[in-house]
C-alpha cells in the first residue's frame, strides 16, 4: 500500500489551495501573472473592479502564504507573484492527486528550470538558501536595513522572568488579539523603547509602520492589550526567512513587552499565540536570535520550547562593541512530523 503524503507537505497544499478557492483571489493571482511585473493596490482594483478595502485583503491573504510578494517603490506598495510558488503549484497538484511529478533534470529541477516546491524536499547545500538554512539571524543577512525592519539576532525585549510562564492562559487584565494598523503608533513606541535599553536588537531605531507592516506575516501578528484601557502592553510577530517555497514553513519571530508590562506574564502569552496561530498554519519551525546578556528572554524561550541550536560570535557591532548572538528554535512536534 502506497504511503500517504508526509503531513507537513498536506498542510502546505491545504494552505494554499484554501487561499486559492475565492474567485477574486483566483482574478488577482491571474492578473499579477499576466502583468509582467508588479502592479499597486490601485492597479489591480482598476483591473478587477473591487474595492481596494477588498483587494487589499485578499493580498494579505495571498501574502500569508508567500504566493504574492510586497516589495516597496518610494511611497507605494508594489505586489508581484512569487515564482517559486507558482511554478511548485502544478507539482503539488499531481501530488494530492496521486500523479507522478513532473520529472526533473540532473540540477533536481523541473523541467524549464522550476525548482521543487515540496516542503519536505531536502535542497542540497548548493541550492540552499544560506540564510534559512543555517538559521542565521537576520542581523547578519539585513543588517540594518528598513526592509527588514529589524534583526533577530536579540530583538526580544527583556521580559522578567518571574512572570513569564509559557504554561497556562493570558494573565488577569490581559486581552491577547490580532494586531491592526490601528495599534501602529503604540507597537512602534514599545519597539523603539526595546531598542532603547539596548539589550533587544542591533537595530537602533523603529522602522516606519509602512516598512513594519509590510514584512510581517498577517495571521502571525498579536498584541496583548489591557483589558480595561485597551493599551497595548506588548507584541509578538512573525516573517518569513525565505521566498523559496521550500521553507515556507520557517518564520522568525520578535518579542517585545513595554517596560511597565513587564513582569505580568505578557511575553509568555504573547509567545503561546505565536506558537498558536503558527501551528494552525502548519509552520514547523519558529527561529530567532538573542543577545546573550537577555537571560530573562532565553528562559523565556527555553521554557515554550525553543532549544538553544548554537552561539555566533562577534556577530555585529552594536554601539562600539562586538556582540554574540544565541540562536534558538522551535520545531513544532505535529507540522513537518512525518
Amino acid at each position: 500500500m502506497k504511503k500517504t503524503l508526509p503531513r507537513a507537505e498536506a498542510s502546505q497544499y491545504a494552505a494554499w489551495f484554501r487561499a486559492l478557492a475565492d474567485p477574486t483571489r483566483i482574478q488577482i493571482v491571474s492578473l499579477l501573472a499576466r502583468a509582467g511585473g508588479p502592479l499597486t493596490v490601485g492597479e489591480i482594483v482598476s483591473a478587477t473592479d473591487v474595492s481596494q478595502a477588498t483587494v487589499s485583503q485578499h493580498l494579505k491573504v495571498l501574502a500569508g502564504i508567500r504566493f504574492v510578494l510586497a516589495e516597496r517603490h518610494g511611497t507605494a506598495h508594489h505586489y508581484r507573484l512569487n515564482d517559486a510558488c507558482v511554478a511548485g503549484f502544478p507539482t503539488a497538484a499531481d501530488l494530492v492527486m496521486g500523479r507522478e511529478p513532473p520529472a526533473r533534470d540532473g540540477d533536481g529541477r523541473a523541467p524549464g528550470g522550476r525548482e521543487p516546491a515540496a516542503p519536505g524536499d531536502k535542497p542540497v547545500a548548493a541550492r540552499e538558501d544560506p540564510a534559512a538554512a543555517r538559521h542565521e539571524p537576520t542581523a547578519a543577512r539585513h543588517e540594518p536595513t528598513a526592509a527588514r525592519h529589524e534583526p533577530a539576532a536579540a530583538r526580544h525585549e527583556p521580559a522578567a522572568a518571574r512572570g513569564d510562564r509559557p504554561a497556562g492562559g493570558s494573565p488577569a487584565g490581559v486581552i491577547i488579539r490580532p494586531m491592526t494598523s490601528a495599534d501602529a503608533t503604540q507597537v512602534l513606541a514599545i519597539y523603539q523603547a526595546g531598542l532603547d535599553g539596548g539589550e533587544a536588537s542591533f537595530e537602533t531605531r523603529a522602522p516606519t509602520w509602512e516598512a513594519f507592516d509590510a514584512k510581517l506575516l498577517p495571521a502571525h501578528r498579536h498584541v496583548a492589550a489591557d483589558g480595561t484601557s485597551g493599551q497595548v502592553l506588548g507584541w509578538v510577530a512573525a516573517s518569513g526567512v525565505s521566498d523559496r517555497c521550500v521553507y515556507q514553513g520557517v518564520v522568525e519571530h520578535s518579542l517585545y513587552v513595554a517596560p511597565a508590562a513587564r513582569g505580568r506574564g505578557v511575553g509568555a502569552a504573547l509567545l503561546r499565540a505565536l506558537i498558536g496561530s503558527t501551528e494552525a498554519a502548519g509552520i514547523w519551525t519558529i527561529q530567532s536570535g538573542i543577545f546573550p546578556e537577555n537571560t530573562a528572554s532565553l528562559r523565556l524561550h527555553e521554557r515554550a520550547g525553543f532549544r538553544v541550536v548554537g552561539v555566533r560570535a562577534r556577530l555585529g557591532r552594536h554601539r562600539g562593541r562586538w556582540r554574540d548572538v544565541v540562536l534558538l528554535e522551535r520545531r513544532s512536534a505535529r507540522a513537518g512530523a512525518a
